[in-house]
């Protein structure tokens, strides 16, 4: 028997007509309760934004929006953008079934201090429930203050000098080696295109999985490289467990790393002891610190599981992202490409050819780290960075429920006139004089307890990966699209950068 339609769309709307119901009488009491707050016409407002509608709030319209600006060629920042223009400085709006409210520059660089240091007594870290579902609940970047600051205090010795020194050397044979494959490929056929992003990935994944899991055969490792995109393509996704969605296949590629990762814990501990391992990269190091430390002083198993994949997508996928817009920036000003290239080929001249990098060879290069960061500010691969209320408080003189999120937009700083002059122009000799720059105008790897632990380590890759690219190659650009890439957790082009390149050098690489 077969129903009519419109007594299938009244079964399939009522549903939805409940919910929105029910959350409308939620949120006309709240508002009826933040009114009576208001009472005092002294008190602060809460700040503007898309939730005075009940019903475009409950029926998630704000989130939609987000997530077709994600979809789209345009990136979810777009959807920030566009409310910063609508509203200000500061806007509410509701994700995920949350309240966020976003503070854009000027606001969010007076608010840096407070927020990002955690010198707020009432505001803590806190990330979508989905990221915190991917990467554990252990993650440094999930973690409470007080465990971030116990497990940061773990893993701080992956960053080191000695480490440092040592991948400095191992992540430069890589680039060399990864410049060799491309010359010989391009030399067989002339109208070979590189797709920088996918170079970068790549590269990037090795150096990062050999410092903290050590060398591994090539089927793992291609195996571990899918599963940890798909994490991250699941990290702005809709949070709906059911198979086929991207949320769903993050959540087993996450199962299917834990379960590989878990398989080398065991077999160490088995193969003669932690003791007779000779391995050392940074798992070996944790494991033999839970193996010889008290409880209180080492990590446990899953906490070096979550931390371990974090590391991961934090070496491999930021880094990669950025060092594609660094050479795509380089592609369209050959100018400062032709300059960067004399500077660099002058200081490998003075370096012997058959010997790797060093960090004494990295501090030489000024202006190709005036490049990096020039790259890092107009990329500005984490758009903002999200703190939690744990209790009603002021934020920028704007009152601030309990639960609701603030995050402190980095890429409105990045892109202000008033401290980046033609701040969309690609210009290195802006960090001539940084010293000039007002505080917390550079907020690339974050700030206080919570700066990133890796970021030498990342600028180390690309400035290695710049040098090596532009002392033995020229470049262009074979596709001028500059649509982003759809679901991507961090800004990156859809066509992942594709170049034609010139060699240099007909021998050796410089």
């Amino acid at each position: 028997m077969t129903m009519e339609p419109w007594r299938l769309l009244v079964l399939l709307l009522a549903p939805i007509a409940a919910i929105g119901m029910g959350m409308g009488y939620h949120l006309r009491r709240r508002r009826i309760q933040d009114g009576n707050s208001h009472d005092d016409k002294s008190a602060p407002l809460p700040p503007p934004g898309g939730m005075r509608s009940w019903c475009r709030a409950a029926l998630g319209f704000e989130t939609l929006s987000f997530l077709a600006a994600n979809s789209s060629g345009r990136g979810f920042y777009d959807f920030v953008r566009s409310r910063g223009l609508r509203h200000g400085a500061c806007f509410r709006t509701a994700l995920f079934g949350r309240t966020h409210v976003f503070l854009l520059s000027p606001l969010s660089r007076a608010a840096a201090p407070t927020l990002l240091l955690d010198t707020h007594p009432h505001m803590a870290k806190r990330y979508l429930r989905t990221v915190a579902d991917l990467l554990g609940e252990h993650s440094l970047l999930c973690a409470s203050h007080d465990a971030h600051r116990f497990m940061r205090r773990a893993v701080a010795g992956l960053f080191a000098s000695a480490p440092t020194a040592d991948f400095v050397q191992s992540f430069d044979r890589l680039v060399t080696h990864q410049m060799q494959q491309l010359l010989l490929l391009r030399g067989k056929d002339e109208g070979r295109v590189v797709v920088v992003l996918d170079a970068a990935l790549e590269v990037t994944f090795r150096a990062i999985c050999e410092m903290l899991i050590g060398a591994q055969d090539e089927g793992k490792l291609a195996r571990l490289q899918r599963d940890v995109m798909d994490v991250t393509r699941a990290m702005l996704a809709l949070p709906l467990r059911l198979p086929g969605t991207r949320f769903y296949k993050g959540l087993q590629a996450r199962k299917r790393i834990m379960d590989a990762l878990r398989q080398e814990i065991s077999m160490r501990r088995q193969n003669d002891g932690l003791e007779m391992d000779r391995r050392n990269d940074f798992l070996q190091t944790l494991l033999m610190k839970s193996h010889t430390h008290s409880a209180e002083e080492a990590l446990t198993d899953q906490q070096i599981l979550d931390n371990i994949l974090t590391l991961i997508i934090a070496g491999q996928v930021t880094t990669a992202t950025a060092i594609t817009w660094m050479v795509k920036y380089l592609a369209d000003n050959t100018e400062l490409q032709d300059t960067l290239r004399s500077v660099q080929v002058d200081i490998a001249s003075k370096h012997h050819l058959d010997s790797p990098l060093t960090l004494q060879d990295l501090n030489t290069m000024e202006y190709a780290y005036k490049a990096v960061k020039e790259s890092l500010r107009m990329a500005t691969i984490v758009s903002w960075f999200p703190r939690v209320a744990l209790k009603d408080c002021q934020v920028a003189g704007f009152q601030i429920k309990k639960d609701w999120i603030v995050n402190v937009d980095a890429r409105s700083i990045h892109y202000d006139p008033t401290i980046y002059p033609n701040p969309t122009v690609f210009d290195p000799s802006r960090f001539t004089n940084e010293d000039l720059k007002p505080p917390y105008s550079f907020l690339v790897f974050g700030a206080g307890g919570r700066t990133c632990l890796g970021m030498n380590l990342a600028k180390i890759m690309m400035l290695i990966f710049l040098h090596r690219l532009v002392t033995n190659l020229r470049w262009e650009m074979a596709d001028q699209d500059t649509s982003l890439e759809k679901w991507a957790m961090f800004p990156r082009l859809k066509n992942g950068c594709p170049i034609r390149l010139t060699p240099i050098h007909k021998e050796k690489l410089c």
